[in-house]
Parts: C-alpha cells; sequence; structure tokens
C-alpha cells in the first residue's frame, strides 16, 4: 500500500512539474519575440563599415588578453540595452571613449521609421516624449563621430495594460514599515522581474545622485549589470561600482 501511493505521488509530482516547465517555457518564448534581432538596415551599417570597425579595434586590452576583446572606441550602449520600458521617462547611458564628449543620440520607431535626434556632451541624457507610448519599439544608436560604428540597442515599451499591471504590483510592494532604501530596492527588484531593467538602472543612478554615501545601491546596481549584461563585463561597469561601495565601507556580493 505504501508504495502504491508513493508510486502515484510521483507520477503525479512528474505531472505538475513538466505543466510548470511547459508554462515557464511559453513565458520565455514570449519574452525572447519582444526583440527580434537587429538588421543591418536598422542601423544604418554595412559589411564594409564592420569590417573596417573590426581593424580599428586594439588586438588585446593593455596588459594581455585575460577577457573577450572590446574596442573602447565605441560608445556601448548601457541603458537602455534589450529591455522593456515602463511609463514616461528613459534614462539613455552609454560607455564615453577616451577624449570624446560630444554624442549624437538617436531613437528610431520601428513601427513608422520616425526619428527623434539629439547631439549631447557628457554621456547620458534623459528622454520624455511619444516615443514612450505604450507598445512602441525604438532602436537607440548613439555615434561618438570618433568613426567608428556607433553605440547600439533597442527598446520595447509595455502595454497599457501591463503597465497597470505593474503599478498595481508595485502599490502592493511597497507598505509603510518599509525605510526608504528597502522601498526603493524593492521597485528594483519588481521592475526587474517584469524585465524592465531599464527601469531598474535608473532608479538606481537617481538615487545614486542623491544619496551616494550608501554602498547598498552601488552593490544592487553591479548586480543588475552581472546577471543581465555580461557582455558589458570589459568595460569594468561593475568592478567601478564594487569598488565605490568599498569605498563607502561595504564589499559586495558577487553573483
Amino acid at each position: 500500500m505504501i508504495l502504491h501511493r508513493l508510486i502515484v505521488f510521483l507520477s503525479c509530482f512528474s505531472l505538475a512539474w513538466l505543466t510548470l516547465s511547459s508554462q515557464l517555457s511559453s513565458h520565455a518564448g514570449e519574452r525572447s519575440r519582444r526583440f527580434p534581432q537587429l538588421r543591418l538596415s536598422d542601423t544604418r551599417e554595412s559589411p564594409e563599415e564592420d569590417e573596417e570597425n573590426g581593424r580599428r579595434t586594439p588586438p588585446c586590452d593593455p596588459g594581455g588578453c585575460p577577457r573577450p576583446l572590446v574596442n573602447r572606441n565605441i560608445p556601448h550602449l548601457i541603458t537602455p540595452r534589450q529591455t522593456v520600458v515602463a511609463g514616461d521617462r528613459l534614462l539613455i547611458r552609454w560607455y564615453q571613449p577616451q577624449g570624446i564628449n560630444r554624442y549624437t543620440v538617436t531613437l528610431r520607431r520601428r513601427q513608422d521609421g520616425a526619428v527623434w535626434r539629439e547631439t549631447v556632451s557628457g554621456n547620458s541624457l534623459v528622454y520624455e516624449g511619444e516615443f514612450l507610448e505604450p507598445e512602441t519599439w525604438v532602436v537607440v544608436t548613439v555615434d561618438a563621430h570618433n568613426g567608428e560604428q556607433p553605440g547600439r540597442s533597442q527598446f520595447s515599451v509595455l502595454s497599457q495594460e501591463e503597465q497597470n499591471q505593474l503599478q498595481q504590483h508595485r502599490s502592493q510592494a511597497i507598505s509603510s514599515d518599509l525605510t526608504p532604501l528597502e522601498a526603493l530596492l524593492s521597485q528594483v527588484d519588481l521592475y526587474e522581474q517584469w524585465q524592465a531593467l531599464a527601469n531598474s538602472i535608473d532608479l538606481l543612478y537617481q538615487a545614486i545622485a542623491t544619496s551616494p554615501e550608501e554602498p547598498d545601491l552601488y552593490c544592487r546596481l553591479a548586480a543588475l549589470y552581472d546577471t543581465h549584461y555580461r557582455d558589458l563585463a570589459p568595460l569594468n561597469l561593475s568592478a567601478d561600482l564594487r569598488e565605490q561601495a568599498q569605498q563607502q565601507g561595504q564589499t559586495c556580493d558577487i553573483r
């Protein structure tokens, strides 16, 4: 009798696990379809430009080749980067090649090819405009005007229904007994769960600007980069953030 019950239990458990795995795979598939692969025509580059840029790439980082090659003459997009976006504010931030301080940022809406463009100094800007309307898909490029290819990535804006759901979850997640830091990190976690990484990163950069002495902010931002954007590792973004946390007296856990 005991053996029979055990067999029945294992059979039910296996069926439940297969059902759950199927649901998770389906959900992952939906998320992966959110970003079609960038084509050459999407970013106005050509095979000839790729070949020329490859020749410009240095053979190794200074001191050898302990990590993948990276062309530090390109203003690599840091955020938004293969992410969904919620709300009417978008932080655009990029890696700043040495000696370059002038950049042209271009947003191109995939649905109709409409373009927004602005030339700025520094390595970031905040966009608030019609390209953040629900269910919009946008390609972002940053040109350093140094003869190298632009940094590029893309994002999509959540539907209005999804944004309403996210706002509802956000209201439920933030309780009155949380400290301001706990409330902020709770929002960061929620955005991450929704794959709205641009929103998580924006919140953390805003918090660092107002509370630069708080080491948890640097650690959480480093963890986001380590988890989701490992291709940016050669730019030392996470290492720099952990060093800043260390200066505030805290050692970050490395995921």
